[in-house]
């Protein structure tokens, strides 16, 4: 038997697994404050064509895994990702992602819909993590169990929609 504990801080969440033994096959993670939000706030509505900019703040150095899951359900990654691999960042607040430096926009574009950003924060580097036929839970739970001493997420969903004749992006 299988027991799903969750505990929430601050828009983040950890599952602890706890097998019928009482052991746990996950070590003891401390958490990583991590929040996640937009240039323009809590918005969560966007047009095609307009540019989202993802405003994140962390408690504590982590190296950051994000991804969109789009109105269809695929995955995309944007953190790391071809146009930007350094996943690495220093806690503060509200740090820009994507960086303009690396010259990547995250621009909406179709399937419109519901879609949601997933940000995982972690204390360890994995560059293995395979997102093909696997699904954004799936993902989480790899980055936990191989997270070594601190985890951390949040999440931000928003619904994207065509853009009409003679309205403004």
């Amino acid at each position: 038997m299988v027991l799903f504990l969750y505990g929430s801080i601050v828009n983040l969440s950890i599952v602890t697994t706890i097998l019928a033994d009482g052991s746990s096959p996950y070590q003891s993670l401390s958490t990583i404050p991590v929040e996640l939000t937009t240039t323009v706030g809590h918005q969560q509505s966007f047009v095609e064509g307009e540019e989202i900019q993802f405003l994140l703040s962390l408690g504590d150095d982590a190296y950051i895994y994000m991804y969109h899951v789009d109105a269809e359900g695929k995955i995309n990654p944007i953190l790391p990702s071809v146009q930007q691999r350094s996943h690495f960042y220093k806690k503060g607040f509200f740090l820009t992602i994507p960086n303009y430096e690396n010259l990547f926009r995250f621009i909406v574009s179709k399937p419109f819909g519901d879609a949601t950003i997933h940000v995982f924060a972690s204390d360890q580097s994995l560059l293995d993590i395979n997102i093909d036929s696997t699904s954004i839970s799936e993902i989480r739970e790899d980055i936990i169990s191989r997270s070594t001493a601190a985890f951390g997420e949040d999440k931000f969903s928003f619904t994207s929609r065509p853009a009409t004749a003679g309205q403004p992006r």
